[in-house]
């Protein structure tokens, strides 16, 4: 393993380890809604500044209902944590797996409208940090509607990709001449079909899709040489 893919591994390892320490210190305390007689606070832990206690500044306390601790609403409006979800309607909203809810009219992701077309169809196909999900008429990346040629075969194949059979979708975004029959995601964000070597969402037009591989360390390469970040190594700049 060179140098450069070593420092890259160590630095996600780092951020890993300390995303750990974020979750393991804030375990006791996620968040909750606190209310009293004047106020409605949404209490949550953060790694960097401890406590903050954020005022709900149009929320009525009189009236004021946690359904989650990450979901409340009073008289007039509905909240996810600290934010107010526009248009959401406080009489019919209720709570889904975490971060989604939903009402009469719409689902709503992280507090964001969904703008489902058909909410009666509306299924959840993954959830595992990002939410794809679909209904009679379009497909759903977290809060984006994505429009597909083919809804009714729309399944989702990991997190980050999802086809309908006809084209293939990377964290919700069409991604151009993907042959869905040999796609395959790789490590480290490396992704190929018969034809083309993708880095993330960016085409690697000097790559041979028919040799790229990336091995179990992480290390990606073709018959012509290594890649780093999806750059030939030692590539003329």
């Amino acid at each position: 393993m060179n140098k450069r893919n070593i420092l890259y591994r160590g630095l996600l390892c780092m951020m890993y380890l300390a995303l750990c320490l974020v979750l393991l210190a804030s375990c006791d305390d996620n968040g909750h809604y606190e209310v009293t007689e004047d106020t409605v606070c949404y209490r949550y832990w953060t790694f960097s500044y401890g406590y903050i206690n954020d005022t709900l500044p149009e929320a009525d306390p009189k009236t004021f209902i946690d359904l989650k601790d990450w979901l409340g609403k009073d008289a007039h409006r509905v909240y996810f944590k600290e934010k107010q979800i526009k248009g959401a309607d406080p009489n019919t909203v209720e709570a889904k797996k975490y971060p989604l809810c939903c009402d009469k009219k719409d689902y709503y992701f992280m507090g964001v409208a969904m703008n489902v077309a058909d909410k009666e169809h509306f299924k959840v196909l993954h959830y595992d940090w990002n939410l794809w999900a679909k209904d009679s008429r379009y497909a759903y990346y977290d809060s984006t509607r994505v429009e597909v040629r083919n809804v009714k075969d729309f399944h989702v194949v990991d997190y980050c990709w999802a086809t309908d059979n006809l084209d293939v979708y990377v964290f919700g975004e069409l991604l151009p001449d993907a042959d869905p029959k040999t796609f395959k995601h790789l490590e480290n964000g490396y992704m190929r079909d018969k034809s083309h070597v993708w880095y993330i969402d960016s085409l690697i037009p000097d790559a041979d899709p028919k040799t790229f591989k990336v091995d179990k360390e992480g290390n990606a390469s073709d018959k012509y040489g290594p890649f780093n970040y999806g750059k030939r190594e030692n590539a003329e700049e």
